[in-house]
């Protein structure tokens, strides 16, 4: 039940926002990112192509199934993951552009649908949960120091950067001997590593086949698959 369950949110959670949330967010202005970008990025009212809709439903449905794998209390947050977020990966791999407006509503989405599964199912353990919230900012303070260092990522990756620490870690509670600070650095190694061969393989396409967008690549589905690396590890 609990998994039909994952898979209703995951995928209502996804059509919504790839079908009335990215349509109407607000196209960045050309002092921002400049006339360059602006002119080869895709416009979000264009992106919910019945083939992008496919990808990101199905993408949802395996994942809000697969969720039920984590620990019960943070059933909802991976559900907002596997729905929410996916689309603002989604999004990402289309424009490479994480849009705050879209990533606050997942944020938001996640408290309400974190604290309901805990008063549903139990809290865990404090030393856990503190656990998940001090990798999720070790996360987020590994990614602002590369951001500031390199031309390479965004911002935006430094926001999303938090829930790929935090629900990475929750994985660590599936354990005989819980350890939520490997399981989210488990989960920040596998963003960064697929990231890397992402790069390769961007570079190495675009060689053959040149692309406007040079050589940026969007970094967020990368962040995004990371805690699911994290839960298969943890499952083993």
């Amino acid at each position: 039940m609990w998994a039909v369950i994952g898979i209703a949110i995951s995928c209502g959670l996804a059509l919504w926002h790839l079908l009335i949330t990215v349509p109407r967010l607000a196209e960045p202005t050309v002092e921002v990112v400049g006339d360059e970008i602006l002119a080869i990025k895709p416009r979000y009212d264009s992106l919910a192509t019945p083939a992008r809709t496919l990808i990101v439903i199905a993408t949802a449905a395996v994942c809000g199934f697969s969720s039920t794998l984590a620990p019960r209390w943070s059933w909802g947050a991976w559900w907002v993951w596997s729905g929410s977020v996916a689309t603002l990966a989604a999004v990402d791999q289309a424009t490479t552009f994480l849009p705050v407006k879209l990533w606050r509503r997942c944020v938001a989405e996640s408290a309400v649908a974190l604290v309901a599964g805990m008063a549903i199912t139990g809290p865990p353990h404090l030393p856990a949960l503190a656990g998940c919230v001090a990798v999720a900012a070790v996360s987020t303070g590994f990614f602002w120091l590369m951001w500031r260092l390199s031309s390479s990522l965004g911002y935006g990756d430094v926001r999303l950067s938090a829930g790929t620490g935090f629900l990475g870690a929750t994985t660590g509670a599936l354990a005989p001997h819980p350890d939520v600070f490997q399981a989210g650095m488990t989960a920040l190694l596998a963003s960064t590593v697929l990231g890397a061969v992402m790069a390769i393989v961007t570079t190495l396409i675009r060689r053959c086949r040149p692309s406007p967008w040079g050589s940026a690549f969007a970094y967020g589905p990368a962040l995004w698959a990371g805690p699911w690396v994290a839960l298969a590890i943890s499952l083993r």
